[in-house]
């Protein structure tokens, strides 16, 4: 096994933990990148940096460059060899025109339609209170959705990329493409299927968050400080990591301390969302600076769909939650 080691020293407020020291942050990346678990399809990919596998399709509007295609393609093929490759994907990027989304989404109805015999015109199409493409034209911003439910017969995900909030232009694009890919190594791992009655929880909130009601700190903090980490290794732009990690600090750590009164597990994704992101992205570096980036990537993962959120957690990580949660 090839180990690639980035030291970073960040040093830390002391309100963060104790007394000011130092922490190097250790990334132990494999020469073997696959990821591993049995519900997604994995396939090889060609050596180029631009060649996507068979079970990876992209669709674009009509007003997104060749450009910003190849730097999606890119980027995601980095994410993909750095934790695993899993499938069916299909990739959106999303431009400003309305009118163009609106005909994206259309397309994406026809095309499932003839995929998928369990496919709703209905439910699964976009519509008035169900909007798929349109709102990134709008708002700009990037997604992961996961179409495993109940009445489907062809699982995929997507992954959805705009023009804006970040523009391809700038250098947040490939972070938070890496940021989404990871989320794709997270669901990978979970088979549970969602009920198509919204009154029955989902088991594939609670394995992915801990909770039935959806709680971004772990999740999320994990896509944020691994897309951070990763695209700091392969740009060799180290300050991108060290000033995002200080900046999240700064942003949240009072409102964490004084008006969530560190409930960090307390945060959803309409309670104090940003926060639970920045904090969470602490914990997640904490969590991996003590026990490894294998026990975070890949045994915490191939344990999740059959112990649970909890019991996994506890099996790879002991009390490490208990400890952090004292030291803030």
């Amino acid at each position: 096994m090839k180990l690639k080691t980035l030291l970073l020293t960040l040093l830390i407020s002391t309100s963060l933990i104790g007394t000011a020291q130092a922490l190097t942050f250790t990334n132990s990346k494999s020469s073997d990148n696959t990821g591993s678990n049995s519900t997604s399809t994995e396939e090889k990919i060609q050596d180029s940096a631009f060649i996507l596998p068979k079970n990876v399709e992209i669709f674009s509007t009509p007003d997104i460059s060749q450009k910003t295609i190849e730097v999606v393609k890119e980027w995601y093929k980095i994410g993909s060899d750095a934790w695993g490759r899993y499938g069916p994907v299909e990739i959106y990027i999303v431009g400003n025109k309305k009118s163009d989304a609106i005909k994206l989404e259309k397309d994406f109805c026809n095309r499932h339609i003839k995929l998928d015999r369990g496919w709703s015109k209905k439910y699964d199409c976009a519509s008035e209170n169900h909007k798929i493409f349109t709102r990134y034209a709008d708002e700009g911003g990037a997604a992961v959705s996961t179409y495993r439910k109940a009445h489907l017969f062809y699982d995929f995900y997507t992954l959805i990329m705009s023009s804006s909030r970040p523009r391809p232009s700038e250098e947040d694009y490939k972070f938070v493409l890496l940021h989404e890919y990871f989320h794709i190594h997270q669901h990978a791992h979970i088979s549970d299927k969602c009920s198509d009655n919204n009154r029955i929880p989902c088991e594939r909130n609670k394995k992915a968050t801990g909770e039935y009601d959806k709680r971004p700190w772990f999740q999320e903090g994990g896509a944020e400080y691994r897309g951070h980490l990763l695209y700091s290794e392969n740009t060799g732009n180290k300050n991108f990591l060290k000033k995002a990690m200080i900046r999240k600090l700064k942003r949240s750590l009072r409102d964490y301390k004084q008006k969530y009164k560190m409930n960090l597990k307390g945060l959803t994704y309409k309670t104090g969302k940003k926060v639970a992101y920045d904090i969470g992205s602490w914990f997640i570096a904490y969590l991996i600076h003590h026990e490894g980036e294998k026990k975070h990537r890949v045994d915490f993962y191939n344990d999740l769909d059959r112990l649970g959120f909890e019991s996994s957690f506890k099996k790879n990580f002991g009390i490490i939650k208990i400890i952090f949660f004292k030291k803030i």
